[in-house]
């Protein structure tokens, strides 16, 4: 196939591999490494399995000391009965690659993306891998709730830590930039300092907007705060009634806008309350995500 377009945007220091078989890309001071571990463009070599889980199974690379999370990219909702790890859009993980960049470039906390590669599987699909820093010491906000669930997290942190996320999405929003998939497992607490900033994880489909409008900025909260919902209506964290407050006014520090704010978010939930229901029943008894760990 011709060089993808997005290629030209990668940040400086990556290689860029290309044959029949795909198109791989790798930091230059990881390409040797990451080839003899089995990241490259032959799809047989099998990679190591890691002790994390994101919506599947994830991999590891090892070198020296540094170990790197792979994730192979798969279809969420129905469409992963149809296509499962199959995509049409080659570009994806080279899109991230370069998303995590300019948002690390901005100064917020994400794992630097050190590799990407499109497998061809056939009939014009592709297989989609990203490779990035693995951040040790820490759990994802679904993990830190079950513990705070469990009584093992201090009443105090788990206060400043609602705030350092509604803290954390004011400054991204300011900024243009829309998650794709806000939920709890893609927000990554410091074991060390379990209230600062959050990292960011898993950037696909993610997007900086020049404009970002106050119903947009609202969908995308009420999306987090479905998740945070969810896990609490499951029986795997506890939601109190000044969470959202607490969140609510980190997020905008106004009282009026604040106001504003609460009442779009829990608006969209009893709207949409009903259908995300079925979908995580569903989910939850025709099979679906791995354990939320990172």
């Amino acid at each position: 196939m011709g060089a993808l377009p997005i290629l030209a945007e990668l940040p400086s220091g990556f290689l860029v591999v290309e044959d029949a078989r795909g198109v791989c890309a790798r930091r230059a001071d990881l390409a040797e490494a990451f080839e003899a571990g089995g990241f490259g463009l032959d799809a047989g070599r099998e990679l190591s399995k890691s002790d994390l889980y994101g919506r599947r199974e994830l991999r590891e690379l090892i070198v020296g000391d540094r170990r790197f999370v792979v994730r192979r990219y798969f279809h969420g909702g129905l469409l992963r009965w149809l296509t499962g790890e199959r995509f049409r859009d080659p570009e994806r993980p080279f899109r991230e690659l370069v998303l995590a960049a300019e948002l690390a470039n901005r100064g917020f906390r994400t794992p630097a993306v050190v590799a990407a590669r499109a497998l061809s599987a056939g009939a014009g699909a592709w297989y989609l891998d990203v490779v990035s820093a693995r951040v040790e010491r820490s759990r994802d906000l679904g993990r830190v709730l079950a513990a705070d669930l469990r009584g093992e997290v201090e009443l105090a942190v788990r206060r400043r830590l609602f705030a350092a996320v509604g803290a954390l999405i004011a400054r991204l929003h300011a900024h243009g930039f829309v998650h794709a998939d806000l939920t709890p497992r893609n927000l990554l607490a410091s074991d060390d300092e379990p209230a600062s900033e959050p990292w960011v994880l898993d950037l696909d489909r993610s997007t900086f907007v020049s404009e970002l409008d106050r119903e947009r900025a609202a969908d995308n909260l009420r999306r987090l705060h479905r998740h945070v919902v969810r896990l609490a209506t499951e029986g795997r964290a506890r939601l109190l009634r000044t969470d959202l407050a607490r969140f609510a006014k980190a997020y905008a520090p106004a009282r009026a806008e604040r106001r504003l704010l609460v009442r779009a978010i829990l608006a969209g939930h009893r709207r949409s309350r009903g259908l995300h229901t079925t979908g995580w029943f569903l989910e939850r008894h025709l099979g679906g995500r791995g354990a939320d760990a990172r």
